[in-house]
C-alpha cells in the first residue's frame, strides 16, 4: 500500500470517526430527549432498554420481569466489553440473575463508538426504515473497509466506489453535515492521527486471537529447535569438538528468542482483556510513563500562522480536542477550527471575547465570557452552542476535573456539573483572581498571573503555594499528572503533580514563547500545542 492508498484509509477513517459515530450519538440523544428522558444515564436504566440490551449479551435466560418479552438471539452483537461499558452488575441474596440486578454507569454518549451506539439505535430506538438501512450500511462500511484491514490502506477503486455511498447514507441522517464531509475528502495526510485511527478501527479481538495462534505455533517450533540444538551440543562435547562454544552461543540466542516468546504470548493472550479496558482509568494509571522532571518529551511537528494574526491580544490558548482537532480562541469574537497541520478548517462567531477554553469531551469545547459573566459549551463537529451557564460574576480561567468544570472567579473557584449547570462547591481562594487553572488528580493548580502558582488539594481542602521563576501564563496537565507551566521570560517549566518540585524544560522549540501564551497537551493525541500572538506550534510526544 503507497502513501495514497494509506490517504483514502486516513479519510474513511476520519468520516467514521470524526463524522458517522458523532451523527449515531446524536441521533441517540435526539430519540430518548423526544420521550422526556433526562440522560443517557436514566435512558440505559429504563426497563425497556436494559431489558433488550441485556439479551443482546445473554443467551438463553428469562427475566424475573416481564419474562414474556424475553428471546434468544442466534447471536450476540454485544461482547463483554461492550456490556461492562454499560452495566454494573449489582447482585443481591436470592436475586434472579437476570437484567433487574444491572444498573446503569454513569456512561456518557461520547464513550460509544460507532458500533456500540450503531446497536443501540438499532435495537431500541423507534427509526424509519430508511435510517434503519443507513445505519446498518454505515455500520457495514466501518466493518468491511477498516475493522478487518489490516494493510491499513484503500486502494483508488474501491475509495471511488464507496465515498458516494457513504455520503449520501451521512447526510440522509444529517445534511448539516455536508461541510464536514467535504472538509474530510480535501485534509492532507497525518501519518500520527492515520496510525491512532488505525488502531482505533481495527477489530482488536480477531487480530489478537490470530497473534496468540501464530506465537503459540512459534513457540512450540523453538522448543523443538532448542532441542535439537542441546542433544548436538551435547554429543559434540562428547567427541571434544573446539566448535562447543559456538553451539553454547546458538542456545543462548535460542533461551532469549523462548524468552520473548513467552512474553509475546502471555500479551496476545491478555491482550483481548486489556484493550477492551482502554477506557478503565485504573488500567490507564497502570500504562502511563513517569517522567523524569524536565526530561525530553515532545518534538516539534507544525508551527502555522493563526488566521486572526491581524489582531492583537496578549491572551490567547488552544486546545487539542481527541480527534485532532486544534481549537483557538484569541480576545475577538470568535472560535477558529484547525487541524495539526494548520490547514483552517472553519469560525465559529460567539457574542463576547472568551478568556480561557478547555475540553468538556471529545468534541464539545467550554468557554469562558468574562464580560458577560457566563460560560458557553459548544460543539465543534456541527458549530452550535450547547448550553450557557450563566454566573453571578465575572469568570476567567477553566479546566475539568472529574467530569465537573472548574471556573475561577473574584477570590474563588466554582465546581460547576456542566449537565445540570448547578454550583457543586465553592472554594476560597483569598485575594487571589483565578485566572488560568489546570485539574490534574484530585488537584486544582491555578495561577493570578502572578510569579505564584497555587495547588488546591480536594483530600485535605488546603491551599500551597510554589514561587515560579517568574510569572505564570498558563499550564497544562501531562499524562503521568506532572504539569508544563509557561512562565514569563521564554521558559516552560515542568513541575511535579504535588506542586512541590520544578525544572526547567529545555526541549527544542519550547524555549522560544514569551509573555501570555496558552499551552494544552491531548493524552489521547500524544500532543502539545502551544499559542504565540500570531502563531501555534504542534508538538508530538517521544
Amino acid at each position: 500500500m503507497d502513501r495514497e492508498d494509506r490517504r483514502r484509509f486516513f479519510v474513511i477513517g476520519s468520516a467514521i470517526l470524526e463524522v458517522v459515530t458523532p451523527v449515531f450519538r446524536n441521533k441517540l440523544e435526539n430519540n430518548y430527549t423526544k420521550h422526556g428522558v433526562a440522560c443517557f444515564q436514566d435512558y440505559l436504566n429504563s426497563q425497556p432498554v436494559v431489558h433488550t440490551l441485556f439479551h443482546l449479551r445473554h443467551r438463553y435466560m428469562t427475566c424475573c420481569k416481564d419474562n414474556g418479552n424475553c428471546r434468544s438471539n442466534p447471536t450476540l452483537p454485544i461482547n463483554y466489553c461492550q456490556w461492562d461499558v454499560l452495566y454494573t452488575e449489582n447482585p443481591g441474596p436470592g436475586q434472579h440473575y437476570c437484567h433487574c440486578i444491572y444498573t446503569a454507569k454513569s456512561v456518557q454518549l461520547e464513550d460509544l463508538d460507532i458500533t456500540l451506539a450503531g446497536l443501540i439505535l438499532l435495537n431500541c430506538c423507534t427509526l424509519g426504515p430508511a435510517e434503519q438501512q443507513a445505519i446498518k450500511m454505515l455500520r457495514q462500511f466501518k466493518n468491511d473497509y477498516l475493522s478487518h484491514n489490516t494493510k491499513c490502506g484503500i486502494t483508488k477503486p474501491e475509495y471511488d466506489a464507496l465515498w458516494p455511498h457513504l455520503t449520501n447514507l451521512v447526510l440522509q441522517l444529517d445534511p448539516s453535515r455536508q461541510d464536514d464531509i467535504v472538509r474530510i475528502k480535501n485534509r492532507p495526510m497525518d501519518e500520527s492521527l492515520c496510525t491512532k485511527y488505525f488502531i482505533d478501527l481495527l477489530d482488536v479481538h480477531k487480530q489478537l486471537d490470530q497473534i496468540a495462534i501464530t506465537v503459540q505455533e512459534l513457540n512450540s517450533t523453538f522448543q523443538t529447535l532448542s532441542t535439537t540444538v542441546h542433544g548436538l551440543n551435547t554429543s559434540l562435547q562428547g567427541i571434544g569438538w573446539n566448535i562447543h562454544g559456538s553451539f553454547q552461543g546458538v542456545n543462548t540466542t535460542l533461551q532469549g528468542i523462548q524468552t520473548t516468546m513467552d512474553k509475546l504470548l502471555y500479551y496476545a493472550e491478555k491482550g483481548v482483556t486489556c484493550t477492551c479496558q482502554r477506557g478503565n482509568p485504573d488500567i490507564q494509571r497502570q500504562q502511563r510513563k513517569s517522567y523524569k522532571l524536565g526530561q525530553d518529551i515532545f518534538y516539534q511537528i507544525h508551527q502555522f500562522t493563526t488566521v486572526s494574526c491581524s489582531t492583537f491580544s496578549p491572551y490567547n490558548k488552544a486546545v487539542i480536542t481527541n480527534d485532532g482537532h486544534v481549537v483557538y480562541i484569541k480576545r475577538k469574537h470568535s472560535i477558529d477550527i484547525y487541524n495539526t497541520d494548520g490547514s483552517h478548517v472553519h469560525t465559529i462567531q460567539i457574542q463576547s471575547i472568551p478568556w480561557d477554553i478547555t475540553l468538556v469531551n471529545n468534541f464539545t469545547v467550554a468557554v469562558t465570557l468574562p464580560y458577560c459573566h457566563r460560560i458557553d459549551i459548544w460543539n465543534i463537529n456541527n458549530k452550535q452552542i450547547v448550553k450557557s451557564i450563566q454566573l453571578s460574576s465575572q469568570c476567567w480561567g477553566i479546566t475539568t476535573i472529574n467530569n465537573k468544570l472548574v471556573v475561577g472567579c473574584k477570590r474563588r473557584l466554582l465546581i460547576i456539573d456542566p449537565q445540570t449547570e448547578k454550583v457543586e462547591k465553592t472554594i476560597d481562594t483569598v485575594n487571589c483572581n483565578p485566572v488560568r487553572l489546570c485539574g490534574s488528580g484530585d488537584s486544582i493548580f491555578y495561577t493570578n498571573d502572578s510569579h505564584y502558582l497555587y495547588h488546591y488539594s480536594h483530600s485535605n481542602n488546603k491551599i500551597t503555594t510554589v514561587a515560579a521563576p517568574s510569572n505564570v501564563s498558563d499550564m497544562t496537565k501531562l499524562q503521568d499528572g506532572s504539569m508544563y507551566v509557561k512562565c514569563y521570560g521564554r521558559s516552560v517549566q515542568h513541575v511535579s503533580s504535588d506542586g512541590k518540585k520544578y525544572k526547567q524544560v529545555t526541549t527544542k522549540g519550547l524555549t522560544s514563547f514569551g509573555g501570555f501564551r496558552g499551552i494544552s497537551y491531548n493524552p489521547v493525541q500524544k500532543k502539545l500545542v502551544v499559542t504565540d500572538y500570531d502563531s501555534m506550534t504542534v508538538f508530538n510526544e517521544c
